[in-house]
């Protein structure tokens, strides 16, 4: 989780030092999966974006035309780029809110074990 915020609480969930409420980790988890969806669908979309008709053959219809594609891909920080730093930042996160969650598992099998070792019948 290289260096963002959500690498260092990724961090903090592996040393035990951060939780969630029992269900809400699954919650969040499934929330960035949502968020996920529609940012992979914007980013498809956006391909339309980097052919600009339309403006006309003046040159300044042109340049102009040159401008938004450069925004939408190819420019400085586009919109492609811009949709993939958020899918990446929103992945982060969804595998910490997974981790929380895989931890709450890994803890109740451990009591399960320890209370089946204490009195088998249960």
């Amino acid at each position: 989780m290289n260096g963002s915020i959500w690498g260092a609480v990724g961090e903090l969930v592996e040393t035990g030092d951060l939780s969630l409420e029992r269900g809400i980790a699954e919650q969040c988890a499934q929330r960035c999966a949502t968020f996920l969806d529609s940012l992979e669908l914007l980013r498809t979309q956006a391909l339309d974006l980097v052919r600009i008709d339309g403006l006309g053959h003046l040159p300044s219809g042109v340049a102009l035309a040159r401008k938004f594609e450069q925004k939408a891909s190819g420019g400085e920080y586009p919109l492609d780029q811009a949709l993939a730093d958020h899918i990446a930042v929103v992945e982060q996160m969804r595998a910490v809110f997974e981790k929380i969650a895989a931890n709450y598992e890994t803890t109740e099998q451990s009591n399960t074990h320890a209370i089946s070792a204490i009195d088998p019948g249960r």
